[in-house]
């Protein structure tokens, strides 16, 4: 399969601070990948430069087998972006926005733009301007997705919306993906979507790519094994230690072993292994 996405060694520094750190990973067709980092950890930089809104220091990338900065006008019509804060159309109202926006995409859907309208409950009265940040949040969802990208870029496109719209959409964005071949990367703080919805989760720590792996093989690889005061273990050359923290050591590349003295040997969810790695 081509990768619609694809970062090889990508750095960004703003003055002194590396906000990506030789970043790389690819994204082919069917991938939903969930990005996780905290606050400033670099990833709606990587989305923007991958969108060619922001240039990279170093390293290479295609974007639809093109570079961000000369996309041709076929692969941005390829390709959906939902910004933390959206956006502009403030004076028109919903229906005008979404008019206007439409115009640009020969291959709208309407059936998929009237149901999620009805699903957030927008209406297409409604100046944009009088929209709360969660309807605004749904309307650049609506215009991002009603053309079926094949790159769906998504930054915290849910942080805004209810606990039921935010369950309808990301259950939407899986079959998105699988429907049309699309690759989706989407921010979240919030693990529980993540494991949701995801067929691969990236984490980005201090500009670091930590980890770039199906789910299914990060909740089966990694552990926190916890010793007693003053053991320090012995991990086999397949072990790669994320993280330590007193007496417990993160790991990854699990496969089945025990430890002597090893107090425990835990698998973690999402939530526990973001606040071990940030702890």
């Amino acid at each position: 399969m081509d990768a619609l996405l694809q970062l090889n060694k990508v750095v960004k520094r703003f003055e002194a601070n590396t906000v990506l750190d030789e970043v790389s990973f690819t994204l082919e067709p069917g991938m939903v990948v969930g990005l996780l980092g905290a606050n400033g950890a670099g990833k709606s930089t990587l989305m923007r430069i991958a969108l060619g809104i922001i240039d990279a220091d170093a390293g290479d990338i295609e974007t639809l087998g093109e570079a961000p900065a000369q996309l041709s006008v076929a692969a941005k019509e390829a390709t959906g972006y939902v910004p933390q804060q959206p956006f502009g159309y403030e004076n028109a109202t919903v229906a005008m926005a979404l008019a206007l926006h439409r115009s640009f995409y020969a291959s709208w859907d309407m059936q998929l733009e009237q149901q999620w309208l009805q699903r957030f409950a927008l209406d297409g009265k409604t100046k944009v301007n009088k929209l709360s940040v969660g309807q605004r949040q749904a309307l650049a969802i609506i215009m991002a997705m009603a053309y079926r990208p094949k790159l769906l870029l998504l930054d915290e496109p849910v942080a805004s919306l209810d606990p039921l719209a935010r369950r309808q959409f990301m259950a939407d964005l899986f079959e998105l993906a699988l429907e049309s071949g699309s690759a989706v990367l989407f921010s979240s703080h919030i693990t529980s979507d993540l494991e949701r919805v995801a067929s691969h989760v990236a984490l980005l720590k201090n500009g670091k790519l930590l980890l770039m792996r199906e789910l299914d093989e990060i909740k089966e690889h990694i552990r926190l094994v916890t010793f007693p005061e003053g053991v320090m273990p012995t991990f086999g050359e397949h072990i790669r230690v994320l993280h330590r923290r007193e007496y417990s050591w993160l790991i990854d590349g699990y496969r089945g072993e025990t430890w002597a003295g090893a107090l425990q040997c835990q698998a973690l969810n999402l939530e526990q292994l973001y606040l071990e790695l940030h702890i």
